[in-house]
């Protein structure tokens, strides 16, 4: 068969679109950096986490100013959310064990931390959507 025959033949036409999608890479991969605000205050302590566009989780710490970086997102829509459980919980102290060295002293107390409301701490209950575009994003996340 001729390139030309094959080309205007279906199966041709569909190996050709579908290497054409290929080389496009579905929109490249991009990564997110910004500082998260509740109500206008940065959020000092907690994580982001984005869902991108393929349905991967990627998650960063939120910086003691407020900022997040997260690298290697599919570009495209990513559902987000922010979690911020209190610093203070038992769930961050130190425990001694029976027969076993003495824990590493409690952290710090992390300053200017605050609540925030429960329903951003997941993607699919945050409605927090940003875009991600192949290479730096510079985003933001105002919570309200």
């Amino acid at each position: 068969m001729s390139a030309s025959r094959f080309v205007r033949s279906r199966v041709g036409r569909g190996l050709l679109a579908a290497a054409a999608l290929a080389l496009a890479g579905c929109g490249g991969r991009g990564d997110a950096a910004g500082k998260v605000t509740y109500q206008g205050k940065p959020v000092v302590w907690g994580t982001v986490q984005f869902e991108d566009a393929e349905g991967m989780l990627k998650q960063a710490n939120i910086a003691p100013d407020g900022t997040y970086t997260v690298e290697g997102l599919a570009a495209g829509g990513a559902k987000v959310a922010v979690g911020s459980i209190n610093p203070a919980s038992s769930d961050f102290q130190p425990r001694a064990a029976e027969g076993r060295p003495a824990p590493p002293p409690p952290p710090p107390a992390v300053r200017g931390w605050f609540p925030i409301p429960d329903k951003y701490a997941a993607p699919h209950t945050s409605g927090l959507v940003l875009t991600v575009k192949a290479g730096a994003n510079a985003l933001d996340i105002e919570l309200k």
